[in-house]
């Protein structure tokens, strides 16, 4: 999904407090629609595959249920302890999932699909952990003509940076990958309106620094980089920057 570099998770982990800062408060509107449709049910083990700040995972805190929220940066899983007491936070790679088979009723995932190297092996091993009936709520960023790279690929070109824009699937291309990995009942949706909304350029800079190392870079190209970015971004009426981002939702089941 990288729209810049490939990013680990020690390096999502050393800028996590910018992701909380910046694309935590973005996603939250996305992770209500995706627990939404979820259609959580009281006493459900629920598993946040992905969880990062854990935006997910409090909102599907209620009624009984048990919630666990994976993620495989640390740095992130300290700062979704802060705030989700309530919720199990477990260290690990989210496509080899330390759980039994059948351990839970729902998965869930906001924007975390596409970090799998195999989105089809991930959602395979997040259906392995869910039991016969349960479900699949999730979301990615898409498609390609509403991410960043849509706006930014001239200045990602002229940096000799990452950016693909074929990264990104369409609705008919993450419904195969369910299908694919095992998955019925299989429904998609779109929201091409979801962005970043960043108050100004510090802002801009901060959500720039996330997951991303770039210590062959001098300071000077790091700035004419930023200020180039921020001159291609969109702009609100009051001059917040607006990386548009959207957000492909899908809702499968697994069979009885």
């Amino acid at each position: 999904m990288s729209h810049v570099e490939a990013r680990s998770p020690l390096a999502f982990s050393a800028t996590a407090d910018a992701y909380a800062t910046t694309m935590a408060p973005a996603l939250e509107p996305v992770a209500a629609e995706v627990v939404r449709r979820a259609v959580l049910r009281p006493g459900e083990a629920v598993l946040d595959a992905g969880t990062g700040t854990g935006n997910a995972a409090r909102l599907a805190v209620g009624d009984g249920r048990r919630v666990v929220g994976v993620d495989a940066a640390p740095g992130m899983l300290d700062i979704a302890r802060r705030s989700s007491s309530d919720v199990e936070l477990v260290r690990a790679d989210f496509g080899r999932l330390p759980f039994d088979g059948a351990t839970f009723d729902v998965v869930v995932s906001v924007h975390a699909l596409l970090f799998a190297a195999d989105r089809v092996a991930a959602l395979r091993e997040w259906r392995r952990v869910v039991s016969s009936g349960g479900r699949l709520s999730l979301s990615v960023p898409g498609p390609a003509a509403v991410t960043p790279q849509a706006v930014f690929g001239h200045v990602y070109e002229r940096y000799g940076v990452g950016g693909r824009s074929d990264d990104f699937p369409d609705a008919a291309t993450m419904a195969d990958w369910a299908a694919r990995a095992g998955w019925g009942d299989v429904e998609t949706d779109s929201d091409p309106a979801a962005v970043i909304e960043l108050a100004g350029p510090e802002a801009f800079r901060t959500w720039l620094r996330i997951g991303r190392t770039r210590s062959r870079w001098s300071r000077e190209r790091l700035e004419a980089f930023a200020m180039d970015l921020m001159d291609a971004c969109p702009r609100a009426p009051g001059g917040a920057f607006r990386i548009p981002f959207g957000a492909l939702y899908l809702h499968a089941r697994k069979d009885a």
